[in-house]
């Protein structure tokens, strides 16, 4: 076949003539491919997905949608795609030649600016795939970089991203084939071959994330602060997890009537967001969380520990889940592998399974789910429907966290009701035409 000619997915890396000016005055964003930038017209992306055990066409079918859903979230268009099943992986290109060459054909027959391979692939693989097939190549964790440095909005988010693409990028610089040779003085004979351009690059990358992770600290530590005179109060605290796009934020949003950003897209969510809701006269803050999703890279965890370990601080957990997916079980799995590796799960959580206004799609995964734990409910939080059940199963669990106890008087047993008021113990009165129920404050 003819050669395909590469077409530029990023910014071409920029490669002055070398000289002392460059090598002094090079910046880091000559090292670092910018984000990239589809412009008016839409990439197009071929997607490959590839397992390494028999799989049965609906879970492909799933696969390939959440890819889909990942590359329409960066705004990458996806026309065909080809899935394999791979007896062994290959060190040099991950897949088999045949398969390479099929690749190959379809990038051609969907005419496709680049190719998206759902799954990880190591520098080596990515730059013979390159080479072999003509165009860009994208694995998954570079697409889920890519997706966290579109949306990261505040500094913290914005240091971690950065942090992740320096990570990811040290075993993928490639020499620009330029040498230097440096003048270093003194006795004849001390002149020599210098550093190539790959390695002033390395070094350089390797400083940055030296850097990066000394100002992550510094975010960390402020953050550490707040959080010790958070939990210094009386009110304990609530994270939202779940798996991406489950509706945590909207969830938040309809128990606090705050607005917060909603949207149907993937990692809508990068910063750690908390309000703080009355629940009968007890408060208690919930945090919303980064969402999660399968095969999240471990370097992208680690970038993001100060963001995660809301999960791993909070009293208690809120696990929202889509109860209208097909892929419950799935998601389910997920997180809670996620929240395992947090080490997360030494507190309560209530199980929420979210949009239950729309039809369940697995109704033996959520029986199997429900089976798991003590609290479990359905709410919308587009309708509201049920969110006062939630709202009943926080403040319970907020009571037993807090130490606190109700206490039952007839309304006519006026001298014990003033006693409690008096010892400034109550938190909230429910008061019915006989009886009055009090919760009262622990010890």
């Amino acid at each position: 076949m003819d050669q395909v000619p590469q077409r530029a997915l990023v910014q071409p890396w920029p490669v002055p003539a070398p000289g002392p000016d460059w090598l002094n005055d090079r910046s880091l964003a000559t090292i670092i491919p910018p984000v990239i930038e589809t412009g008016e017209s839409r990439t197009r992306a071929l997607l490959v997905t590839a397992f390494t055990e028999r799989t049965e066409d609906w879970k492909v079918r799933r696969v390939e949608a959440e890819a889909r859903s990942l590359l329409d979230t960066l705004g990458i268009d996806c026309p065909g795609s080809v899935s394999f099943n791979l007896k062994t992986v290959s060190a040099a290109t991950h897949l088999g030649s045949g398969q390479v060459e099929q690749t190959r054909e379809h990038a051609l027959f969907f005419n496709a600016d680049m190719v998206y391979f759902d799954f990880a692939l190591t520098a080596r693989a990515a730059r013979n795939l390159e080479a072999v097939l003509g165009l860009p190549v994208m694995d998954r964790n570079e697409l889920i970089i890519e997706i966290f440095a579109s949306r990261a909005k505040s500094r913290e988010a914005r240091l971690q991203v950065q942090l992740a693409r320096c990570q990811f990028l040290l075993p993928r610089l490639r020499s620009a084939n330029v040498v230097y040779s440096q003048q270093r003085g003194g006795v004849r004979g001390a002149k020599g071959e210098g550093e190539r351009q790959i390695e002033l690059d390395r070094r350089r990358l390797s400083e940055e994330v030296v850097k990066l992770r000394r100002e992550i600290g510094k975010v960390k530590s402020r953050r550490v602060t707040q959080r010790r005179r958070r939990l210094d109060g009386t009110a304990p605290s609530f994270a939202l997890v779940g798996y991406t796009n489950s509706g945590k934020s909207s969830l938040l949003s309809a128990l606090t009537g705050c607005e917060t950003l909603c949207e149907d897209k993937l990692f809508a969510t990068l910063d750690t967001l908390e309000r703080t809701v009355t629940l009968t006269g007890l408060q208690v803050i919930l945090c919303d969380t980064v969402g999660f999703v399968s095969n999240l890279p471990h370097f992208l965890i680690d970038a993001f520990s100060s963001t995660l370990e809301e999960a791993r601080l909070a009293d208690a957990l809120v696990l929202v889940l889509d109860g209208s997916s097909p892929d419950l079980m799935d998601n389910y799995t997920t997180t809670m592998s996620v929240l395992r590796d947090l080490d997360a799960l030494d507190k309560p959580v209530i199980v929420a399974f979210n949009k239950c206004d729309m039809p369940c799609a697995d109704e033996i995964a959520l029986a199997g789910i429900r089976s798991r734990h003590d609290m479990t409910v359905r709410v919308s939080a587009k309708t509201g429907e049920n969110l006062a059940g939630l709202c009943s199963m926080i403040r319970s669990t907020a009571l037993s966290l807090t130490g606190c106890r109700t206490v039952r008087l007839k309304v006519s047993d006026s001298a014990a009701i003033q006693e409690l008021y008096a010892g400034k113990k109550v938190i909230s009165a429910d008061y019915t035409d006989d009886d009055v129920v009090f919760t009262i404050a622990g010890e």
